[in-house]
């Protein structure tokens, strides 16, 4: 509870859009038992779920990280366009999802073409605000935290706004499979794609960098000393882009992350 009473500290606009979403997410889950609409072979409720628990995650990071950030009037901004582009994306996944129809790449209808327009500006001004607030952070010149950490940080937004713009590059292509149509077999709840390329995957650890190299700078950082610390940071942000290209390049490829026979 000590964790969760210092993200509404830091944030508490941020932390109740996680929040909603976590409530949401198991609301869901739960109504799913009963839910008989399918898309793309799976229960409908799978993907509002999965979207509530990443939007939840997103929140609270970035409640959690953008404290440092010295300009709070910026974050405050940031925020409510934060709550007004997810809470745009929840109602049209959720609402499709009632409904048995696609959220994403929907085409079949004015109303559905519509909403996945919508979603798509919605997600681009978010982003380019997640890089406007980035770059401010970047360019401060004073930091109330280690630089290590503050590195560590700098460096999972950045990665996370490149692998939020591939969202938009697999929204270009008008799906997320590579060698097949959507749908199909997949993993479990996450639904990769176990027979062929699966843009997902690369977008899924590209914007999760946001937890877990800042993460990773933490644990380095309580470690060991400032240099030690800042190398390890560099060499393993540089892995990790390094394994989520290698995610990317073999989706591309039409090679399936992880193959079920």
């Amino acid at each position: 509870m000590t964790l969760i009473h210092e993200i509404y500290r830091r944030n508490k606009l941020l932390a109740s859009l996680g929040t909603v979403n976590l409530i949401a997410a198991t609301l869901l889950f739960f109504y799913s038992f009963f839910n008989k609409e399918v898309v793309l072979g799976i229960n409908s409720m799978i993907k509002p779920i999965k979207f509530a628990l990443s939007i939840w995650i997103y929140a609270w990071t970035m409640a959690l990280l953008l404290f440092y950030v010295n300009d709070q009037s910026k974050v405050k901004k940031y925020a409510w366009v934060a709550i007004i582009a997810m809470g745009f994306e929840q109602f049209a996944i959720i609402s499709q999802a009632f409904r048995g129809q696609l959220s994403h790449f929907n085409n079949s209808s004015i109303y559905g073409g519509i909403l996945y327009a919508l979603m798509g500006i919605f997600i681009v001004v978010l982003t380019v605000q997640t890089l406007r607030i980035a770059i401010t952070f970047i360019r401060q010149k004073t930091y109330t935290i280690s630089a290590p950490l503050v590195l560590s940080i700098q460096i999972g937004l950045i990665y996370f706004v490149i692998f939020s713009f591939f969202g938009g590059y697999i929204s270009g292509v008008n799906g997320h499979t590579v060698g097949a149509n959507d749908g199909g077999q997949g993993l479990p709840l996450i639904n990769w794609s176990t027979m062929f390329g699966d843009l997902r995957v690369a977008h899924f650890f590209g914007i999760h960098a946001l937890q877990i190299i800042p993460i990773f700078g933490y644990w380095v950082s309580e470690k060991y000393e400032s240099a030690t610390a800042t190398k390890a940071i560099w060499v393993f942000s540089v892995i990790y882009l390094a394994y989520v290209c290698f995610t990317m390049i073999q989706a591309l490829m039409g090679m399936p992350f992880f193959r079920v026979s």
